[in-house]
């Protein structure tokens, strides 16, 4: 298993998560990444603010990430390699810290939410 340093994971989660789920995300993300993916998939808007909703951010192809997918583990990768099928459901964390995206599991269509720390809003 890839080390995951905690410090990422509790930046990403001052920047960008609801103030009152911060430490479950952290916690779940560390230790329950099947029952986050869970969250992502079928709760979002309980973990991300609503303002995220709808909004989607760019990176570079090589960029460095954590990725949270349906294989139920967070793993260190590049947005390059971020595969969706629109049904499955994923997280994506810059290792910047600045910036995120996330599609939930739909059918016909997933929702699609992202953040970057400079703006509330798209």
């Amino acid at each position: 298993m890839i080390h995951i340093d905690i410090q990422i994971i509790q930046a990403f989660s001052r920047a960008f998560v609801v103030k009152n789920f911060r430490n479950r995300f952290v916690h779940e993300a560390i230790k329950k990444p099947a029952r986050l993916h869970q969250r992502i998939c079928h709760g979002i808007e309980d973990v991300f603010p609503i303002a995220y909703k709808n909004c989607s951010f760019q990176f570079l192809p090589d960029e460095p990430c954590l990725i949270l997918c349906g294989n139920l583990r967070l793993e260190k990768s590049t947005w390059s390699q971020v595969q969706s099928d629109g049904i499955g459901g994923f997280l994506v964390m810059s290792l910047s810290q600045l910036k995120f995206y996330a599609e939930t599991e739909g059918r016909p269509k997933s929702e699609i939410w992202g953040g970057f720390t400079q703006s509330w809003h798209c």
